[in-house]
């Protein structure tokens, strides 16, 4: 609430996860086809008119919509997760906890992304929606565990945590309920950044044909506006890649105003005086 930033983000993803949740409720199938409406232009009937299958490009959008943020979430939500396992738990314990940690963080730091995903596409049948967040968790979490383990670092040496320690607390109850509060801030955004992130590579996975085919998603809808063959020019159908591109740009540019936001308020360097 102290952010106009963060709370004109929330505002814009609110009304895009009610469009991804909602609304589909009250459309039909996103999948039906019908040859007698390839192409057609925006209408009253279509609002976003028709693919060149005859499928309706605004249903299947809003089902693209929710698919895209389900996937931000689990992708976003696990990596955050492991962050906070791998750069907490080995930097607090130290020794060689924190090198096996560390040993682990950079190992992932190089994994590459598009070989990885080539390699399991080609392995595995039908990738779904949880398999692909999975995976982007999987390669996306090491820069939050290296951020986390240098807020661990100084927040373990301060005098709270050495006297719940006199306390007798042990480790775990001490790193759940007196260092983790203190860092929620910065795990908040270290969601909010992961969660864009999953979506816009999803996308970009989508478009080079290596994510997943079974479900809709904005990627799917770019990749089949790009790689369709009954209309012969791209162009003659704008109506199908404009429409999950701008709000994919509205979506990554609203997860990036939450962000400015939130650290706008939490970091005192950045406060407006």
């Amino acid at each position: 609430m102290k952010s106009r930033k963060a709370m004109f983000g929330l505002v814009v993803l609110i009304i895009f996860i009610v469009l991804g949740t909602v609304v589909p409720l009250f459309l039909g199938d996103p999948y039906g086809m019908n040859l007698s409406l390839m192409g057609l232009p925006p209408s009253l009937e279509h609002l976003l008119g028709t693919t060149s299958f005859g499928e309706d490009v605004f249903t299947q959008l809003c089902n693209a919509i929710g698919n895209s943020f389900l996937l931000g979430l689990v992708a976003g939500g696990l990596g955050t997760l492991i962050a906070i396992l791998v750069g907490a738990v080995g930097s607090y314990r130290g020794g060689l906890v924190d090198r096996i940690s560390n040993l682990i963080t950079n190992l992932a730091l190089v994994l590459p992304l598009i070989p990885l995903f080539i390699i399991i596409a080609a392995v595995v049948r039908g990738l779904n929606l949880f398999l692909i967040g999975v995976i982007l968790a999987v390669t996306s979490w090491p820069w939050a565990a290296r951020s986390i383990r240098s807020q661990m670092l100084t927040l373990k040496e301060r005098e709270f945590v050495n006297l719940a320690r006199m306390s007798g607390d042990g480790s775990v109850r001490i790193v759940v309920t007196e260092i983790l509060p203190n860092m929620m801030a910065y795990i908040m955004m270290v969601f909010v950044i992961l969660t864009g992130t999953a979506i816009l590579a999803e996308s970009a996975l989508s478009m080079i044909g290596v994510s997943t085919t079974r479900t809709i998603t904005l990627g799917y809808m770019l990749y089949w506006a790009q790689h369709q063959t009954i209309v012969p020019f791209w162009w003659n159908i704008w109506w199908w890649f404009i429409p999950p591109g701008l709000v994919l740009t509205i979506i990554l540019t609203a997860f990036f105003v939450i962000h400015a936001g939130l650290d706008e308020v939490f970091n005192p360097k950045l406060r407006r005086i």
